[in-house]
């Protein structure tokens, strides 16, 4: 066995490990969870409060605002590396040529139709501004490949059904998608649309602010196969999150993607190959109800190093 695999067992047994002393303590004390606490509000619909079902901040903002039609706005900085966070060209961690290794500052504005307390579907436009600290006239002849430096584009609509619910202890949501694909970067790759299905369970550990979860990935493109060798038709990941909240306003998070799979288009059709593995960790800050917001950085454990490290930030606010 690796130094590496040895790492990280270690990692996911310290989060087990974590979350069972958690589970102990729990057992003598209040159920209270150890996420945001459950506040009134006057806009809610007369089936009850998904509120006093779900409790973790970042499952609230994604089910959106308890309006019966409201909107959400979500943007997110994808930055480089964290020696280098505004430059224009982003670490690869995926290694492959279809991934987009260029810095970029994207939004996405739809509106919302909720169904009942927990269930609602969307539908939206997602707007996206590649390199938006950078000038095309001073990027060298790799960096300008694209020329879209500072240049706005409109693209990527989508529609969606997502649900929040509990199931025994656990908090779980759940979501499909459809979006069809307008963006040239991706177009250029032969992409055209895609679907796809989300699915998360998290558990928090009575009062100890410790929560552990796993959530489900799986996406199904379309693309033109004669473009590209290699490129992906399907791929999917199962995701281990630990979670710990200091107070009502910032929790730790940190995803583990050591389990993710894809299918090419020159592969049979059932066969997956395991990907490039990663780590994401960061702050969530819980500005409001309907507000998220998340700075975070991804790694590879086998590249521990500031130069390939990526950055990011998020914020899920929700209108209405």
């Amino acid at each position: 066995m690796t130094l590496l695999t040895l790492k990280k067992l270690g990692m996911v047994g310290l989060v087990s490990s974590l979350a069972f002393a958690a589970n102990a303590q729990s057992s003598s004390g209040s159920s209270s969870t150890s996420t945001t606490k459950v506040k009134s509000t006057k806009n809610k619909l007369n089936d009850g409060d998904i509120d006093e079902e779900i409790t973790n901040a970042r499952m609230r903002a994604a089910n959106g605002s308890k309006s019966k039609i409201s909107g959400s706005v979500s943007v997110g900085y994808t930055g480089a590396s964290l020696e280098n966070p505004f430059d224009g060209i982003r670490p690869n961690l995926a290694g492959n040529a279809q991934s987009q290794s260029t810095s970029r500052l994207t939004s996405s504005l739809s509106g919302r139709y909720r169904l009942n307390k927990n269930s609602s579907i969307s539908a939206g436009i997602g707007v996206q501004l590649l390199q938006p600290f950078q000038d095309n006239a001073k990027l060298n002849t790799n960096e300008a490949r694209l020329k879209q430096a500072n240049v706005l584009n409109v693209r990527n609509p989508f529609i969606g059904y997502s649900s929040t619910y509990k199931v025994g202890d656990y908090q779980a949501s759940t979501s499909v998608g459809y979006t069809r694909i307008t963006d040239k970067v991706s177009k250029s790759f032969g992409f055209q649309n895609s679907f796809d299905v989300g699915q998360s369970f998290v558990k928090a550990w009575g009062d100890s602010g410790f929560s552990t979860g796993v959530s489900f990935a799986f996406y199904q493109y379309a693309n033109s196969s004669d473009r590209l060798e290699g490129l992906v038709n399907r791929e999917f990941g199962i995701y281990p999150i630990a979670e710990y909240q200091f107070n009502d306003t910032f929790v730790f998070r940190t995803v583990f993607g050591y389990f993710n799979y894809a299918n090419n288009n020159d592969d049979n059709f059932t066969t997956f190959n395991r990907q490039y593995e990663y780590q994401s960790m960061g702050i969530g800050i819980v500005a409001a109800r309907n507000v998220w917001i998340y700075p975070n950085i991804q790694f590879v454990p086998d590249e521990l190093d500031a130069g390939f490290t990526n950055i990011a930030v998020s914020a899920t606010i929700n209108l209405f």
